[in-house]
Protein backbone atom coordinates (compact mmCIF):
# COMPACT_ATOMS: atom_id res chain seq x y z
CA UNK A 1 0.00 0.00 0.00
CA UNK A 2 1.57 3.27 -1.16
CA UNK A 3 2.00 5.88 1.81
CA UNK A 4 0.11 9.43 1.79
CA UNK A 5 2.44 11.71 1.29
CA UNK A 6 2.54 14.02 4.45
CA UNK A 7 4.42 16.50 3.07
CA UNK A 8 1.80 17.42 0.66
CA UNK A 9 -0.67 17.49 3.00
CA UNK A 10 0.86 20.14 4.97
CA UNK A 11 1.21 21.97 2.67
CA UNK A 12 -2.30 22.19 1.49
CA UNK A 13 -3.40 22.24 4.67
CA UNK A 14 -1.26 25.41 5.02
CA UNK A 15 -2.95 26.66 1.13
CA UNK A 16 -6.23 25.77 2.41
CA UNK A 17 -5.22 27.59 6.05
CA UNK A 18 -4.03 31.17 3.85
CA UNK A 19 -7.21 31.05 1.93
CA UNK A 20 -9.78 31.19 4.54
CA UNK A 21 -8.07 33.55 6.41
CA UNK A 22 -8.12 35.49 3.56
CA UNK A 23 -11.84 35.01 2.92
CA UNK A 24 -12.25 36.00 6.94
CA UNK A 25 -10.56 39.44 5.88
CA UNK A 26 -12.32 40.04 2.74
CA UNK A 27 -15.77 39.45 4.84
CA UNK A 28 -14.74 41.53 7.32
CA UNK A 29 -14.07 44.39 4.88
CA UNK A 30 -17.23 44.05 3.47
CA UNK A 31 -19.08 44.53 6.69
CA UNK A 32 -17.42 47.65 7.65
CA UNK A 33 -18.06 49.10 4.06
CA UNK A 34 -21.75 48.09 5.04
CA UNK A 35 -21.50 49.65 8.47
CA UNK A 36 -19.92 52.64 6.75
CA UNK A 37 -23.15 53.15 3.93
CA UNK A 38 -25.14 52.53 6.94
CA UNK A 39 -24.14 55.17 8.83
CA UNK A 40 -24.08 57.69 6.08
CA UNK A 41 -27.66 56.54 5.12
CA UNK A 42 -28.97 57.21 8.86
CA UNK A 43 -26.92 60.40 9.56
CA UNK A 44 -28.39 61.62 6.46
CA UNK A 45 -24.22 62.17 6.53
CA UNK A 46 -22.59 63.91 3.27
CA UNK A 47 -19.73 61.13 2.56
CA UNK A 48 -16.83 63.63 2.65
CA UNK A 49 -18.03 63.95 6.48
CA UNK A 50 -17.33 60.33 7.44
CA UNK A 51 -13.88 59.38 7.69
CA UNK A 52 -12.37 55.82 8.91
CA UNK A 53 -8.89 55.23 10.11
CA UNK A 54 -6.56 52.70 11.35
CA UNK A 55 -6.78 52.39 15.37
CA UNK A 56 -3.32 51.80 16.22
CA UNK A 57 -1.88 54.94 14.09
CA UNK A 58 -5.18 57.10 15.55
CA UNK A 59 -7.01 59.72 13.41
CA UNK A 60 -4.84 62.67 11.84
CA UNK A 61 -6.45 65.18 9.60
CA UNK A 62 -4.91 67.26 7.56
CA UNK A 63 -6.01 70.04 5.17
CA UNK A 64 -6.72 67.23 2.88
CA UNK A 65 -9.42 65.31 2.58
CA UNK A 66 -8.32 61.45 3.77
CA UNK A 67 -11.12 59.15 4.04
CA UNK A 68 -9.62 55.73 4.47
CA UNK A 69 -10.89 52.76 4.01
CA UNK A 70 -11.85 49.15 4.23
CA UNK A 71 -8.57 48.33 4.06
CA UNK A 72 -7.83 50.36 7.09
CA UNK A 73 -9.09 47.90 9.36
CA UNK A 74 -6.88 45.92 11.83
CA UNK A 75 -6.99 42.75 12.77
CA UNK A 76 -6.08 41.19 16.25
CA UNK A 77 -4.53 37.65 16.81
CA UNK A 78 -7.89 36.66 18.57
CA UNK A 79 -9.72 37.03 15.80
CA UNK A 80 -10.92 40.08 16.49
CA UNK A 81 -10.86 43.24 13.67
CA UNK A 82 -11.38 47.05 14.40
CA UNK A 83 -11.50 50.15 12.58
CA UNK A 84 -11.83 53.88 13.37
CA UNK A 85 -14.64 56.08 12.23
CA UNK A 86 -14.11 60.06 12.75
CA UNK A 87 -17.52 61.90 11.99
CA UNK A 88 -17.13 66.04 11.06
CA UNK A 89 -20.10 67.10 13.05
CA UNK A 90 -18.96 70.80 12.28
CA UNK A 91 -22.50 71.51 9.46
CA UNK A 92 -20.13 75.00 7.84
CA UNK A 93 -16.51 73.74 7.40
CA UNK A 94 -14.95 77.20 9.01
CA UNK A 95 -13.04 74.62 11.82
CA UNK A 96 -13.17 70.93 11.71
CA UNK A 97 -14.82 68.95 14.60
CA UNK A 98 -14.99 65.41 14.68
CA UNK A 99 -16.83 62.72 16.46
CA UNK A 100 -14.52 59.61 16.80
CA UNK A 101 -15.11 55.89 18.03
CA UNK A 102 -13.92 52.62 17.36
CA UNK A 103 -15.63 49.75 15.67
CA UNK A 104 -14.89 46.39 17.34
CA UNK A 105 -15.86 43.19 16.06
CA UNK A 106 -15.85 39.59 15.33
CA UNK A 107 -16.99 36.80 13.35
CA UNK A 108 -18.49 33.80 14.65
CA UNK A 109 -20.22 31.24 12.60
CA UNK A 110 -21.99 32.83 10.31
CA UNK A 111 -22.41 36.24 11.83
CA UNK A 112 -20.65 39.20 12.74
CA UNK A 113 -20.96 40.60 16.55
CA UNK A 114 -19.72 44.39 17.25
CA UNK A 115 -19.85 47.02 19.46
CA UNK A 116 -18.23 50.25 20.01
CA UNK A 117 -18.26 50.17 24.03
CA UNK A 118 -18.77 46.91 26.73
CA UNK A 119 -22.26 48.23 27.52
CA UNK A 120 -23.95 46.36 24.09
CA UNK A 121 -23.04 44.25 21.21
CA UNK A 122 -24.90 44.15 18.18
CA UNK A 123 -25.10 41.56 15.23
CA UNK A 124 -24.66 42.09 11.20
CA UNK A 125 -28.02 41.90 10.22
CA UNK A 126 -30.24 44.41 8.99
CA UNK A 127 -31.82 44.94 12.90
CA UNK A 128 -29.38 44.84 14.21
CA UNK A 129 -27.14 47.54 11.82
CA UNK A 130 -30.18 49.52 12.66
CA UNK A 131 -30.02 49.04 16.08
CA UNK A 132 -26.03 50.22 16.16
CA UNK A 133 -26.91 53.60 13.96
CA UNK A 134 -30.20 53.91 16.98
CA UNK A 135 -27.25 53.59 19.73
CA UNK A 136 -24.42 55.50 18.13
CA UNK A 137 -26.85 58.45 17.51
CA UNK A 138 -27.97 58.43 21.16
CA UNK A 139 -24.10 58.00 22.07
CA UNK A 140 -22.72 60.77 20.31
CA UNK A 141 -25.58 62.75 20.88
CA UNK A 142 -25.47 62.27 24.85
CA UNK A 143 -20.95 62.99 24.59
CA UNK A 144 -21.58 66.13 21.92
CA UNK A 145 -24.31 67.69 24.15
CA UNK A 146 -22.11 66.48 27.45
CA UNK A 147 -19.18 68.12 26.96
CA UNK A 148 -19.93 70.94 29.78
CA UNK A 149 -21.01 68.78 32.10
CA UNK A 150 -17.99 66.46 31.54
CA UNK A 151 -15.90 69.94 32.51
CA UNK A 152 -17.99 70.84 35.08
CA UNK A 153 -17.28 67.47 36.57
CA UNK A 154 -13.44 67.88 36.55
CA UNK A 155 -11.95 67.29 39.39
CA UNK A 156 -11.39 70.29 41.81
CA UNK A 157 -7.95 69.98 42.36
CA UNK A 158 -6.80 69.75 38.64
CA UNK A 159 -4.44 72.90 37.77
CA UNK A 160 -6.02 73.13 33.71
CA UNK A 161 -9.70 71.12 34.31
CA UNK A 162 -11.00 69.17 31.16
CA UNK A 163 -11.51 71.44 28.22
CA UNK A 164 -9.57 74.37 29.25
CA UNK A 165 -5.88 75.23 29.51
CA UNK A 166 -5.00 78.49 32.02
CA UNK A 167 -3.94 81.59 30.42
CA UNK A 168 -0.95 81.66 31.50
CA UNK A 169 0.26 77.72 31.09
CA UNK A 170 -0.32 78.56 27.61
CA UNK A 171 1.67 81.93 27.30
CA UNK A 172 4.75 80.07 29.33
CA UNK A 173 5.09 77.22 26.65
CA UNK A 174 4.67 80.08 23.81
CA UNK A 175 7.19 82.46 24.88
CA UNK A 176 10.64 80.75 25.71
CA UNK A 177 12.19 83.71 25.44
CA UNK A 178 15.87 83.79 27.69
Amino acid sequence: MPRKNRYKQLCEAYDRGVAECSQYQKECREFVQEIRTAILEYLNCPDPKLFMFTPSSGFVYNNQSLQGDALDTEFGENGTAAIGFAINVNDDDLQEKFFTFLLIFRKTGSKIIFNIDDDREFVNSNEGINEFCDYLFEIAQKNLLGRLDNFLQSPEKMNAPIGFRPEAETQKKVNKRP
